[in-house]
Formats: C-alpha cells, sequence, structure tokens
C-alpha cells in the first residue's frame, strides 16, 4: 500500500510542540458525548501561530471570522502535513461568514460563488447557483456513492467494490429474467449463495431454465449508463447485475455467480440514515465558481483535452489562466481563483431534535431550507407526500476535495461534527515519543447512536423504492423480515481514517490529530467551527491516475495518507466489517482505471463532471 514509506519518513516535516495544546481539548457547551482529540499528541503537523494567525483575513484569529482560502496554486506538496493543513484551513474558509467578494449572508460555502449540482436525472445533472436567501435546494434523503462509470457501488465481505448495474423490472417491482426461449420471467423467488450460480424460480415455483448463467445483460447496461461502451474487459469484471426479489437484491457477477455483499452499502442498497431523535440526513453536493467554469469550457471544447481525450483539472496558474479568460467573457472574475477546483459533499439533519439528544443547534453550522415531508403512518414504508417544509438544519459532516499543484486527482478531506458517533479505538503517537492508545468511544447521547448500543453500522432504511423510503430486508436463516425504519447505532470504524494493520497507521493518526489538535488550540473560544474535526485526507503518489484495486485487494496501489477514509454521516454503511482493514475509500470509488498507470489523474475521478450540463450552450 505504501511504496514509498520510508522515503516519506524522510520527507516529513516536524515541528515543535505548541505547549499549549496539553491542555484537554473539548468543545465548551455539549451536555451529549463527543469526540475529544488527544492532547498530547507529537506535534508531527501542527500549524505555526504565525502560519494560523496568516490564515485570516485580519491578519489574527478572530471569534468566527474570516479565513482566506489556501492558495492551491502554490501548495508546497512536500509531505503529509501539507495536505492535512491545507484541508484544515480550505475547512476555516469554506464555513467562514460570507464577507465581501462572498456576499454578506450566510457562509462562503453558501454564497453565489458556489454552484449546487442536482441529483441523476435521466443521465445529467444541473447547476443552481448559490441564493444568500435560500442556499440549498430541495435536499436528498441519501448519499448513493457512484462509480467510475456513474453506477450505484456494492463491496462483497472481501472488500472488493462493484459497480451495480440493475436488472429490468415489472411493474411490481421484482426484476426478470431472460429463460431459455428468450421471454422475460417474473422472478418470484430465488436460491442462492456466495460464490455460486443462483437459481430464479417463476410464479408457479419453477425453476427458470436460462439460455446460460446469468451475467452482465450489455444491452440494458449500455441503456442504463452509454459510458459503459467504452469500459475494458478488466472494468467489466468489475460490473455486477442486481436482482430484486421481494425485496431482496440478489448480486451476480461477470461469471454469473452471487457475491456476498457486506449489508447496508450506501451505494448498492441504498442506504438512508436517520439520526437518533428520528431526523432524516440530507445531503447536498456543490462546486466552486472555478470548477463550474473550468468543466462548461471542457464540455463545450473551449478548453482543448488532453492526450488520449482525457482532460485534466487546473493545478498551477498557466492551467488556470484559460479558466480565468473565460469567466471573465461571462462577467466572473472567480473571486476564489487560488482554491482552484473544488468539490463539496455535506450532509445535515433538522435541528428541532438536538435538545432532546442533549444538543444545542447553536454549536452547529446551520442553514435553513426546504426539505421533502413524509407519511411515516407505515414504520416500514415512508412515502413522501406532495408538501415540503421549511426547517432549520444543522452540519454534520463535509466532504473537502480540490486541486492543488502537483495533484490533478485533487487532496479528498473529510470533516464531521464531534457529537457524531462514538470511534473506534486507535493508537498515536504522544509527545514523550510512546505509543498511547485510546479505548473504543463510550456510550453516551451520540446524534447518531444510542446510549446502549452494542450493534453498530446495521442499516434500517433505503431508498431502494425510491421515493419511498422503507425497511431494510434482512434473513434470518430461511426467514426473510423487513426491519421498522428507525435510526441505527453508528460506529466510526476507523477513527483517523487508517485501518490498525495498516503500515504506518499509528504515523498517520498522529499526524492527522497533531493537525487537529493546533487548530482547535489556536482557534477563538466559542467559534463554531471548533465543534467539527478533520478525520482525515488521502491523495495519491506524485498526482498520478488512481487505479482500480488490483485482484484481491481492496485499495488502489497508489493511495496514501488516511487510506481507509470514510464519513459517518456519508460513508456508514461502506465502512468495512471491523475496525483493521477493509472498507472503501475516496479512492476506491473515485479511479482512472481506463487510464494508463503513471499518468497524469484525469477528470473522472469527479463523478459528476462529464454528467453535468454546462452552464453555457457551446454557441456561447
Amino acid at each position: 500500500m505504501r511504496k514509498l514509506a520510508a522515503t516519506k519518513r524522510n520527507n516529513r516535516a516536524v515541528f515543535r510542540f505548541l505547549g499549549a495544546s496539553v491542555l484537554a481539548l473539548a468543545p465548551v457547551g455539549f451536555v451529549g458525548a463527543q469526540t475529544v482529540v488527544p492532547s498530547n499528541a507529537k506535534a508531527l503537523c501542527a500549524v505555526a501561530p504565525t502560519t494560523f494567525a496568516s490564515w485570516f483575513v485580519s491578519g489574527k484569529p478572530s471569534l468566527n471570522g474570516a479565513v482566506n482560502p489556501a492558495d492551491s496554486i502554490k501548495f508546497p506538496n512536500q509531505n503529509d502535513c501539507n495536505f492535512y493543513n491545507w484541508s484544515a484551513q480550505m475547512f476555516l474558509w469554506l464555513t467562514s461568514p460570507a464577507s465581501g467578494a462572498y456576499g454578506s449572508k450566510g457562509f462562503v460555502f453558501t454564497s453565489p460563488i458556489f454552484y449546487n449540482v442536482s441529483g441523476l436525472s435521466n443521465g445529467k445533472r444541473t447547476y443552481s447557483q448559490n441564493q444568500p436567501d435560500n442556499p440549498l435546494p430541495l435536499l436528498n434523503v441519501r448519499a448513493a456513492q457512484a462509480g467510475e462509470h456513474g453506477l450505484q457501488l456494492v463491496t462483497d465481505k472481501n472488500g472488493q467494490i462493484f459497480e451495480v448495474v440493475p436488472a429490468t423490472q415489472a411493474e411490481n417491482g421484482n426484476s426478470l429474467l431472460r429463460n431459455a426461449a428468450g421471454k422475460m420471467i417474473e422472478i418470484r423467488r430465488v436460491e442462492e449463495q456466495p460464490g455460486k450460480k443462483p437459481k430464479f424460480f417463476d410464479a408457479a415455483d419453477k425453476e427458470i431454465v436460462q439460455p446460460k448463467a446469468p451475467k452482465l445483460d450489455t444491452t440494458l447496461a449500455l441503456r442504463v449508463a452509454p459510458q459503459l461502451a467504452t469500459a475494458t474487459p478488466a472494468e467489466k469484471k468489475n460490473f455486477v447485475q442486481g436482482f430484486q426479489v421481494n425485496g431482496e437484491v440478489v448480486f451476480v457477477d461477470s461469471n454469473g455467480n452471487t457475491i456476498d455483499p457486506t449489508q447496508g452499502q450506501a451505494g448498492g442498497l441504498s442506504g438512508v440514515l436517520l439520526a437518533q431523535d428520528q431526523s432524516l440526513v440530507y445531503y447536498a453536493t456543490m462546486v466552486n465558481d472555478v470548477y463550474a467554469f473550468f468543466q462548461t469550457g471542457t464540455v463545450n471544447g473551449t478548453f482543448p483535452s488532453g492526450p488520449s481525450g482525457y482532460s485534466f483539472f487546473p493545478t498551477s496558474a498557466q492551467q488556470l489562466t484559460p479558466v480565468l479568460r473565460y469567466a471573465a467573457s461571462k462577467g466572473s472574475n472567480l473571486p476564489d481563483r487560488v482554491a482552484l477546483t473544488m468539490e463539496l459533499k455535506t450532509s445535515w439533519i433538522d435541528t428541532a431534535g438536538l435538545p432532546a439528544l442533549g444538543l444545542k443547534p447553536s454549536d452547529f453550522i446551520t442553514v435553513t431550507t426546504t426539505v421533502p415531508v413524509y407519511n411515516r403512518s407505515n414504520p416500514k414504508l415512508w412515502i413522501p407526500t406532495s408538501q415540503t417544509k421549511q426547517v432549520n438544519l444543522a452540519m454534520v459532516g463535509m466532504h473537502v476535495v480540490g486541486s492543488v499543484a502537483g495533484h490533478p486527482e485533487m487532496a479528498w478531506a473529510t470533516f464531521e461534527h464531534v457529537t457524531n458517533a462514538p470511534s473506534s479505538g486507535y493508537q498515536y503517537t504522544n509527545v514523550q515519543g510512546g505509543t498511547s492508545s485510546v479505548p473504543q468511544g463510550k456510550a453516551g447521547k451520540w446524534a447518531f447512536a444510542s446510549p446502549t448500543a452494542t450493534v453498530y453500522n446495521l442499516q434500517k432504511a433505503n431508498y431502494k423504492a425510491a421515493p419511498n423510503i422503507q425497511g431494510q430486508t434482512y434473513k434470518d436463516g430461511t426467514n426473510t423480515y423487513v426491519t421498522d425504519i428507525t435510526p441505527s447505532d453508528t460506529l466510526r470504524s476507523k477513527a483517523w481514517g487508517t485501518g490498525s494493520d495498516a503500515s504506518d497507521f499509528v504515523l498517520e493518526n498522529t499526524e492527522v490529530i497533531s493537525s487537529d489538535s493546533s487548530v482547535l488550540t489556536q482557534i477563538a473560544k466559542g467559534d463554531v467551527r471548533a465543534n467539527y474535526i478533520m478525520t482525515g485526507a488521502t491523495w495519491t503518489i506524485h498526482g498520478q491516475t488512481v487505479q482500480n484495486p488490483p485482484p484481491g485487494q481492496t485499495q488502489p496501489n497508489n493511495q496514501i495518507g488516511t487510506n481507509l477514509l470514510n464519513n459517518t454521516t456519508m460513508e456508514t454503511y461502506d465502512q468495512g466489517i471491523d475496525a483493521r482493514s477493509n472498507g472503501s475509500n475516496c479512492f476506491s470509488c473515485h479511479a482512472n482505471g481506463s487510464q494508463p498507470a503513471g499518468q497524469p489523474a484525469n477528470t473522472a475521478v469527479s463523478h459528476i463532471f462529464t454528467t453535468l450540463v454546462p452552464l453555457y450552450p457551446k454557441s456561447n
């Protein structure tokens, strides 16, 4: 996994320990449980006070003060700390109160320099520019992870990730299968075992005789995702077909065998997450204006593509220049140009139920927006009504993704609220040079875990019958049952984005913890941003192409940083089956499998890039 481990150690920047951080670091005012960043970690990635002060527009830390974007064009690109501290500064900038070029309402990331990205409809997404009085559109209730070809994902219990091509369905939701005579037959029952060919049965409980073992229906696949026409044979091995039978989904791989998925994947099994107060979790995807104008110019042919027809996110002033010219021709001066291209994903819950959990809405970044109203009279099936309601939402998670000098694959970081969920046990290097161990987080009033939780990350709801939300289907021996739609208990399986059997995991934990500790020590007391922590960041060696995992492996082999990174509110059910290894990561999905190894990563790492309708048609 870490081919350059020795080199990386030699290149790491080691800073003097900040004495102030020996104090316990815990946000003020919480009644419920919370994640506490260790205060005695060796200061491998501490931010010097003069550097931290320079982040602020005023030149010194101030309460909820405006922060400058990190200069991604001048990104040092020397060691891990550069990436972690870039991530921290970007988060503080994005969540700064809007001022100056960003307007006077809301936050930087809800200002008009950011565009909301719609969900996928008929293979396309659309931009909508943030409006100060209504910064977020009607939000989605799930965060389905898409693969390189825009299809949802499922992970088997060996950690291998597949893209899912759905089978043709009858009106009642059951899948259809072509029999030996070429007729499409509805599947009413299935007998399946992992690693073996399944048997499908019709309404008369007779086995459906097929012309051959069920494999990927190429005709259907091309209709669902035309881009599969260019998929290589190696990529096609990473597709499975999903057959739905009476609420249960059976996944069949390219060899016609059933795979054994981990329960509750956010992609293939369409996980829906609820907070402990029954609030649905809502999601929004955004990009900044640099991304929007670069994508528009690229799709319209204004900017030439790179070698072999690929495009590359700008990582230098020279590469940014044509984007600036194009934006200027449309009346925009891109005030955040030094940030280069950025993509965000955020997660939210209703503030109304927070007091019952011992939490205060004022301790969260909040926005007012509109959400759908569901009829919840049936505990196993919630149906959306024609009504919507205006609510105050609290941000519980944010993915921060952006291109930086030398890294067109972009740096991928994630942040969470400290009251989201307990963490698994972990280790780090303390200031004395020894190893400190922290046990699994204790029970308490978390937003996503009950005080009596004993089983974690068990999905209780899904969006497979969209737009309805339904209880999750499980098997208990030969019996099948459907859960009520209720909150599940969540655990952050990899506390700082690394598994405990990963190479250098203690060192990586220490770097992330020390970056967090340094920022939290220096930020003004009472600043709402101090209630969020970075749990890791990842990138690739020399910004090269993100390769699909080799056979038998679950992670790309040129990925570094925190290599098992997940957010408990966005990849809740993609964290794998244990705290040591397994599970997905950003680059498990955002790969460039069709691009030769050793080449710069291209825009395929962003799954929304080719599906977005440009801001302006080509003629303009």
